[in-house]
């Protein structure tokens, strides 16, 4: 079974707290995804994410403003991998020197001013949960996510954007199950989404202590 979906969903980022380390590089990591079921009940399988075609120009921005031709909203490059049972991404900012903007934005993420951070990805497979593999059944398993950019963001920009991610998970799952109507037992249903830009909604970033 396949659909195509253009919908806006947020998950949630969470910063890691700054270590001697970081702080020397001028680096800060952030944790960019998880496989802990969120509260819209899906779930981004560590295993599917594809980070090729970041990496061929890992860019990190402030606020996605990439449009407005200013290059000191490019911020950083970063770096990221799978660790463990999470995706992190460390952004390491651009001097000074070559980037005031930059600087400032370290510094207020040092202060801990700016705790947030939002990424952009495109979902291309995805799955009903398999209670044989210890899933749950009514949780929507995103199998392979192609990620395409991330950005530091402002607190605060979006307010209205967890009221459209309820939305938009609902919209999804009346879709997949409209799809398996009228079949009496519910195999595991695979999806496959294109062209599909998620950018997800500033959320506020926690240190993780």
């Amino acid at each position: 079974m396949e659909i195509q979906v253009n919908k806006t969903v947020i998950r949630e980022a969470v910063i890691r707290a700054l270590s001697e380390e970081n702080i020397k590089n001028r680096e800060a990591e952030f944790v960019i995804s998880t496989e802990a079921v969120d509260t819209y009940g899906t779930v981004f399988k560590m295993d599917g994410w594809n980070l090729e075609r970041y990496a061929k120009n890992p860019i990190v921005c402030y606020g996605h403003r990439t449009w407005d031709g200013n290059p000191d909203m490019i911020i950083g490059t970063s770096e990221v991998k799978v660790d463990g049972d999470q995706l992190v991404g460390k952004v390491r900012f651009e001097t000074e020197d070559i980037n005031p903007t930059a600087e400032k934005i370290w510094k207020k993420v040092q202060a801990g001013t700016l705790r947030m951070a939002s990424i952009g990805a495109n979902p291309k497979r995805g799955h009903w949960g398999d209670e044989k593999l210890g899933e749950d059944k009514d949780v929507i398993y995103f199998d392979e996510v192609e990620l395409l950019e991330w950005s530091i963001v402002p607190i605060g920009s979006n307010p209205d954007a967890l009221k459209r991610e309820a939305q938009t998970l609902e919209e999804i799952r009346a879709e997949m199950i409209k799809n398996v109507e009228g079949i009496e037992v519910r195999e595991p249903e695979t999806v496959s989404f294109h062209k599909r830009n998620i950018r997800e909604k500033e959320y506020e970033l926690l240190n993780n202590k």
